[in-house]
């Protein structure tokens, strides 16, 4: 919540973040499919019902943060609304949470999120259920290796956005999606260079980046 605060501060327009699925149905909101990498305790979050996974500290280690609860995705719409759009990553490889889609699309359909959301997902099937249960919502195709059938694959999936990562970013498919008024997003730029190159390109519509200090060279 701290970094979706700063984030706000910082005048990001869109903020992405990922969902699991808990063991009691709950949308939380975490990179990983384990607590270990980012908490005090240890586990998969799949497995685990929102009172167990808000037991532990998500400070990531730094003490000066001090206690850091996990967020459910209603808290994050709470913090957001009227202030920025919402990317949100379905996470649903290599673990399935079964009925994550509708999950999702209730919840944003229950808090009047759906015009300023868009889904994204590795998992191109997850994307296909959401178009099919609530066309109205965009979608964002994820994917970090080029993809020889792009064009086939982007249409089928009848996508409002493309999120190439910088590594494979690739002028041509980007100006096919820009041609076809698909809005292209590429993740991460981690330096000045990569974000430089990604906005030379004038093939892109927003970049994600982690270090809010980006902003500041755009």
């Amino acid at each position: 919540m701290i970094a979706f605060e700063k984030a706000m501060e910082a005048g990001a327009d869109m903020i992405e973040l990922d969902v699991h699925l808990s063991a009691d149905k709950k949308l939380v909101v975490i990179h990983d499919e384990t607590i270990d990498r980012t908490s005090d305790g240890s586990g998969r979050v799949g497995h685990m019902t929102v009172h167990e996974l808000q037991r532990y500290n998500y400070n990531c280690g730094d003490a000066g943060a001090g206690f850091c609860a996990l967020p459910l995705l209603e808290d994050v719409m709470d913090l957001v609304k009227g202030k920025s759009l919402l990317n949100i990553e379905i996470k649903n490889l290599p673990s399935r949470y079964n009925g994550i889609e509708d999950a999702l699309i209730n919840a944003l359909r229950d808090t009047d999120f759906i015009e300023n959301t868009v889904v994204s997902s590795f998992d191109h099937f997850s994307l296909m259920m959401i178009k099919d249960h609530e066309p109205s919502l965009k979608t964002g195709m994820l994917y970090n290796s080029l993809w020889v059938n792009f064009a086939d694959e982007v249409s089928a999936l009848d996508c409002y956005s493309i999120h190439p990562s910088v590594d494979a970013f690739d002028r041509d498919q980007a100006a096919w999606a820009r041609d076809h008024t698909i809005c292209v997003y590429p993740w991460v730029a981690r330096d000045q260079a990569t974000l430089k190159r990604m906005a030379d390109s004038e093939l892109v519509d927003g970049i994600m980046v982690n270090d809010l200090a980006l902003f500041d060279m755009l």
